[in-house]
């Protein structure tokens, strides 16, 4: 419709035609984006030809015209190229390829944000070692802290959510050195190094402890206030009265899997054996129990054994099937039972805590 109007200057038209192009590109309507495309290289506009080269390229990217890409870019930009072939190959599964065009712009300092977002990429694709090579790279080519601060931020975050947590903490350390002090990276980093901390706690009431001595600006990410709202659910779930168990089995299974504090975990599912051995849960606590402390498990797996043969648990463990067993189905009811009552006064409590108090303005005598 804009450029059916008449009386448009020839730029506007130009760069009209040019967003055509893009569209077209990510549309993959790459002929009739070449045709486009080809017809802009040459306008007087410097930055719509430089676009339209780009944009060029990509679509001879697209459809595997790797010559062209290199007359398309003579001149724009020298790393223009390799940046391009980068997303393709990254795109392709070609991920030694990609890994080899990241190290060689890590050597020449030549750092885009397309640089962090490659090494989210090749984590995803299970290029652990390769997204660390190229870190590395960064780091020896001394570019910008912020710079070097995003990447180590990235391992350091996807480390965390991989279980990896010696790495998580140091590329986290890394990335809030690098950030500078009151940067939001700074803050971000602080909280996910505060809930690493956590593994190392075997004690409920020394959870509190871990935010409390963090600032205030830590406390107000994002971050640290799920980390909150979990350990308030962890917190309903043990003090629930409950002679079943069950909730603090369920109090066990949020410490591990949401605080991952696997000594407090432990330390629940043991409680469970301990308090209600008689308990169709009991045998299952024993064994999550075991999981966590492998120096234990053969001791916790003989107690099942021993104490709790009739159970679904000592039948998966003896290799039969668990499902002709009493407690395989009433064991899920009483979890289930006992998650619906306490996660809804926790949404509740939730809901109160993320609504902020409205200012009380006092009225004009």
């Amino acid at each position: 419709e804009f450029l059916s109007r008449p009386g448009i200057g020839v730029p506007d038209r130009d760069r009209a035609r040019l967003a055509l192009g893009a569209c077209d590109v990510r549309s993959s309507r790459v002929a009739t984006a070449r045709t486009r495309l080809d017809s802009l290289i040459a306008v007087r506009d410097p930055e719509t030809a430089r676009q339209a080269r780009i944009w060029a390229a990509r679509a001879a990217l697209a459809a595997g015209d790797r010559d062209a890409v290199t007359r398309y870019l003579v001149g724009v930009d020298g790393g223009a190229l390799q940046w391009e072939l980068v997303q393709v190959s990254l795109a392709a599964g070609e991920y030694a390829r990609a890994e080899s065009l990241l190290v060689q712009r890590a050597a020449r300092a030549d750092f885009r944000e397309d640089a962090t977002r490659a090494v989210r990429d090749l984590w995803g694709a299970g290029q652990w070692d390769a997204a660390e090579r190229i870190v590395a790279g960064y780091d020896v080519a001394r570019v910008r802290d912020a710079s070097r601060a995003a990447m180590h931020y990235a391992l350091g975050d996807l480390s965390l959510r991989a279980g990896r947590d010696s790495l998580a903490r140091v590329h986290l350390f890394v990335a809030r050195t690098l950030a500078g002090r009151d940067s939001v990276m700074e803050r971000e980093s602080q909280a996910r190094l505060a809930l690493l901390g956590m593994s190392r706690i075997s004690m409920l009431r020394e959870l509190d402890t871990v935010f409390a001595r963090q600032d205030s600006a830590v406390q107000r990410t994002t971050f640290a206030r799920r980390i909150r709202e979990q350990l308030l659910l962890v917190k309903l779930l043990e003090r629930q009265p409950d002679p079943t168990g069950a909730s603090l089995f369920l109090a066990a299974e949020v410490a591990r899997d949401s605080l991952r504090a696997s000594r407090l975990a432990r330390a629940l599912f043991l409680r469970v054996a301990r308090e209600v051995s008689g308990s169709p849960l009991a045998p299952n606590a024993l064994h999550a129990a075991g999981q966590l402390d492998p120096d234990s498990a053969a001791a916790w797996t003989a107690r099942i054994r021993s104490e709790y043969p009739n159970s679904s648990v000592a039948a998966w463990l003896g290799g039969e099937d668990p499902g002709t067993k009493p407690d395989f189905v009433t064991s899920p009811e009483l979890l289930r039972f006992q998650w619906g009552e306490v996660t809804r006064a926790w949404a509740d409590s939730v809901r109160k805590l993320r609504t902020p108090l409205k200012a009380v303005v006092p009225l004009r005598p």
